[in-house]
């Protein structure tokens, strides 16, 4: 009787909702960039210390004054612009966002709030017991985060809601601010709605930019040539734009990969394990835009953080889908330039000898003793 009433209790039991949005307030903005707001314009220091002030009716009388005020200027004039609503309300955010961008100055300050994927997990699993709440969040999820984005079901999503409320994971909306020109120089819980402030870097870009499975991701190529690279999607929509966010605020872990990258997808842990997002660069092989074995092809940021020499070098050979990384096994930035420099010059100089010894070794530590990147 005493197993079964503790597994009875267990898949009754329902999460504690503001435990769990306390946990997510420090883990969620644990390598999120510090800001001087003793240094920002006072206008910014007065709108942070009302949206700070314990939820009432005249803070929020105060906040929908500010917000429409500050967007009801000329392009290229505002100095500090609030959202007018959550972002989860927008149906077209990425318009929204653009529109904010060319009505601030050059390093003019955008401020938001949206309720996190995380929170909406949260809700569901303090309302309802947890054997419940699986199935209803599996239902949510599809609803609220798939059908509004696909093709053929965002039209009959939108006219059975009649009101927008999208479900957006932290990732997406941050890279959707870089996508748009900004750039993050805060971001936290207040209360439990997650606040980011951001400012305007440059213009919007124009780079295409689709949600499905099967993406394609600019990489360097050969003679230093952009070319697109398939793979399956295991990060966050948009994450691809927070390369440099990621970078300066998280660092490289062993193995030269981001540390602690919350972009990546629990699907996309499980895929990358497998390597089955590596697959659609079978595509690449068969173009001829990439060799079986040879050096990572490089996004555009991660090829920066290069030595100029060792750019040039590799930019002299093909990229491959093996690379040198399984028979050398670096841990850090220096040691991975220094294991593609000893495979690209002997590869210059017998590529067939190079890449067949390659191939071996890499097969001999993926398969038989198991080795993986970080």
């Amino acid at each position: 009787m005493a197993i079964v009433k503790s597994f009875f209790q267990k898949i009754t039991a329902r999460d504690n909702y503001d435990e769990v949005i306390a946990y997510l307030a420090v883990e969620e903005t644990k390598h999120a960039p510090s800001f001087d707001f003793e240094d920002a314009p006072a206008e910014l220091q007065e709108l942070i210390t009302w949206i700070q002030k314990p939820r009432g009716e005249e803070r929020s009388a105060w906040l929908n004054d500010y917000a429409a005020k500050s967007l009801d200027v000329e392009d290229g004039t505002a100095e500090v612009i609030l959202a007018d609503k959550h972002l989860n309300d927008y149906r077209y955010l990425n318009r929204f966002f653009r529109s904010v961008n060319a009505k601030l100055k050059q390093d003019g300050y955008f401020v938001s709030a949206f309720d996190t994927a995380q929170k909406r997990k949260a809700y569901i699993f303090s309302k309802y017991p947890k054997f419940i709440a699986k199935i209803v969040y599996f239902f949510d999820f599809v609803w609220h985060r798939l059908f509004p984005k696909l093709t053929l079901t965002k039209r009959f999503y939108f006219w059975c809601t009649k009101k927008v409320k999208k479900v957006y994971p932290r990732p997406e909306v941050l890279g959707r601010l870089y996508y748009c020109g900004f750039d993050v120089v805060s971001e936290r819980y207040v209360h439990d709605r997650y606040v980011v402030i951001a400012q305007k870097k440059r213009q919007p870009s124009t780079e295409p930019h689709t949600y499905g499975a099967f993406i394609r991701l600019n990489r360097v190529g050969k003679d230093g040539k952009i070319f697109p690279v398939y793979k399956f999607r295991t990060m966050y929509a948009y994450s691809e734009f927070l390369q440099s966010y990621i970078n300066a605020n998280n660092g490289l872990a062993k193995g030269g990969k981001f540390d602690d990258d919350y972009r990546v997808t629990e699907w996309g842990h499980i895929m990358r394990k497998l390597w089955i997002d590596e697959w659609p660069m079978f595509i690449n092989l068969l173009k001829g835009q990439m060799k079986l074995v040879g050096v990572r092809p490089l996004s555009k940021h991660y090829f920066s953080l290069y030595k100029p020499e060792i750019q040039q070098l590799r930019i002299k050979a093909k990229p491959g889908m093996l690379p040198p990384y399984y028979v050398d096994m670096p841990e850090t930035l220096e040691e991975i330039q220094e294991s593609e420099k000893r495979y690209t010059e002997a590869y210059l100089e017998k590529p067939f000898r190079t890449d067949w010894s390659y191939f071996w070794k890499i097969v001999s530590n993926i398969v038989i003793k198991r080795k993986r990147s970080k």
